[in-house]
């Protein structure tokens, strides 16, 4: 009886872990891309810019 407590115990601490590695790795990707992101909305304005300085 007391192993099978035990099992369930084990599962769910390694449930954690799993979620908690996940999350992690997400985590990390989303900062990597933020610079591409951040790249690519300042070039975008850069245009903009451009664009309105030629119409004066």
């Amino acid at each position: 009886m007391w192993l099978r407590k035990m099992r369930i115990r084990g599962k769910k601490g390694q449930n954690i872990i799993e979620y908690a590695m996940i999350a992690t790795v997400v985590t990390a990707a989303v900062v990597a891309m933020s610079t591409y992101v951040f790249r690519s909305v300042q070039a975008t304005q850069q245009e903009i810019q451009e664009e309105f300085r030629k119409e004066q």
